[in-house]
C-alpha cells in the first residue's frame, strides 16, 4: 500500500483474465499490474500491465477501481491515456496515465484499481459483455456478471428453424408472423414469407421467446435465456471505457430516424441491422456492438412488474421516449403478443 498524498493514494493492482468459453478462442491474460502515483503534486496515476493473448488478437483494455478494497467497482475512471481503449496489441510493460486529480477533484482516499482486456472472441453474432458494475435506471449503480447478447434481435428465420424442429402443434405460432404454417396439426411445417427472411419475429409472447431459448439451448449445448433487465440496459446503454451511460441504444444521447426505428418514421419493422452505416442511415450500434437496442421491436426480457413482463427498448410504432435505454413503462402479461413484439437471448459463459 502506498502512502496517502494529496489527493490519492493506490493499492497495489488487481489480475483481471479473459472469461474461458469453451467454444471460443484462448483469451487474453493481464499480469504484472502496478500501479503508483507520481510525487511531483500532479495527481497522476501511473499503470503499468502486460498483456498476452494466445491468438494473437489486439484487445480492448479498460480501467476499473474501487475505493472499498474491492467489494465494490463502481469508482468513475474516466480521465486516462496511454494504451488503453480498442486496438491494444499484446505486449509487456504496457503504459497508462490515470489524472485522478482532474477525474476525483479533492478526492483523498485509499483505491484499488484493476485492469480489464477482451479479446472480441466469441460466439457467432453474439458479443460479450464482461464482468463490472454500471449506473442502472441512471444512477443505481449494479455489479452484472459476464455474459454474452445476441448482436441482432431473433430473426423470422431463426424462429422458423425453432417451429419446423420443435412445434409441429402450433403452440408458438400465430397467423401475424411472417412465417406462413402448412399441414395439419401434429405435423405443421413452416416456412418464412420471401424477403422477410432477415426481419425480426414479431408476434411472440414471452412463453414463446422461453420456449425458443430452451430449444436453442438443447441444440448448442448451452444456457441461452431472456436477458435480465440489468443485463439488456447495461448492453444498451454502457461504455466502460469511457465510464459513461448513454440514452439511447446506438452510443448517442440523441435521436433522429437515420439512428434507429421508432415513431412509424419506417411505417413498419425493418431489418435486423439495418441501421449499419449505409443508405443514409447511422451506424447505430451499442458500445458493445447491438444493433436495435432503441427501436425496432420491443425486447421481452425476464424482468417483472407486478405480475407482467418487462420489455425493454421501444419500437417501430413508439416514440422516441419509450427508445431511451433506461426506460422500463412498458409491461404486458407473458401471453401477450403484437405486431411490434421480439426479442434477442443471452448466454451464460461455460
Amino acid at each position: 500500500m502506498f502512502t496517502t498524498r494529496k489527493h490519492l493514494a493506490v493499492l497495489l493492482t488487481a489480475v483481471w483474465i479473459g472469461p474461458a468459453v469453451t467454444w471460443a478462442n484462448s483469451p487474453p491474460q493481464v499480469t504484472n499490474v502496478t500501479a503508483s502515483q507520481r510525487t511531483d503534486g500532479s495527481n497522476l496515476v501511473d499503470i503499468h500491465y502486460s498483456l498476452s493473448d494466445p491468438d494473437g488478437d489486439t484487445c480492448t483494455v479498460w480501467i476499473a477501481a474501487s475505493s472499498d478494497g474491492g467489494l465494490t467497482w463502481t469508482l468513475p475512471v474516466m480521465t486516462l491515456t496511454g494504451e488503453v481503449g480498442a486496438g491494444i496489441a499484446p505486449g509487456a510493460g504496457k503504459h497508462v496515465v490515470w489524472d485522478a486529480g482532474a477525474n476525483m477533484p479533492g478526492f483523498v482516499q485509499t483505491v484499488k484499481v484493476r485492469v480489464y482486456a477482451d479479446d472480441g472472441k466469441v460466439p457467432t453474432n453474439m458479443v460479450l459483455v464482461p464482468d463490472g458494475p454500471f449506473p442502472y435506471q441512471n444512477g443505481q449503480w449494479a455489479h452484472v456478471p459476464t455474459f454474452y447478447i445476441d448482436k441482432y434481435e431473433t430473426t423470422n428465420s431463426q424462429y422458423c428453424s425453432f417451429l419446423n424442429d420443435a412445434d409441429p402443434n402450433g403452440n408458438y405460432w400465430v397467423s401475424g408472423m411472417e412465417i406462413v404454417r402448412t399441414g395439419d396439426a401434429g405435423s405443421y411445417s413452416y416456412g418464412v414469407v420471401p424477403s422477410y427472411e432477415n426481419y425480426p419475429i414479431r408476434y411472440v409472447n414471452r412463453y414463446d421467446a422461453e420456449a425458443y431459448a430452451a430449444w436453442r439451448s438443447t441444440q448448442q449445448g448451452a444456457t441461452y435465456r431472456l436477458p435480465t433487465e440489468q443485463e439488456w440496459e447495461k448492453a444498451a446503454a454502457w461504455d466502460p471505457v469511457e465510464q459513461r451511460y448513454y440514452l439511447y441504444g446506438f452510443h448517442r444521447d440523441s435521436i433522429d430516424s437515420t439512428w434507429c426505428n421508432y415513431g412509424n418514421n419506417v411505417g413498419r419493422s425493418t431489418p435486423v441491422g439495418y441501421y449499419d452505416g449505409t443508405g443514409g442511415r447511422n451506424d447505430a450500434k451499442s458500445y458493445y456492438g447491438c444493433y436495435d437496442m432503441s427501436g425496432n421491436v420491443w425486447e421481452w426480457t425476464s424482468g417483472v412488474s407486478g405480475s407482467n413482463g418487462v420489455l425493454r427498448g421501444g419500437a417501430w410504432s413508439h416514440t422516441a421516449t419509450y427508445c431511451l435505454c433506461a426506460g422500463r413503462g412498458f409491461s404486458l402479461t407473458p401471453s401477450s403478443r403484437g405486431s411490434s413484439l421480439g426479442f434477442r437471448l443471452v448466454l451464460d459463459p461455460g
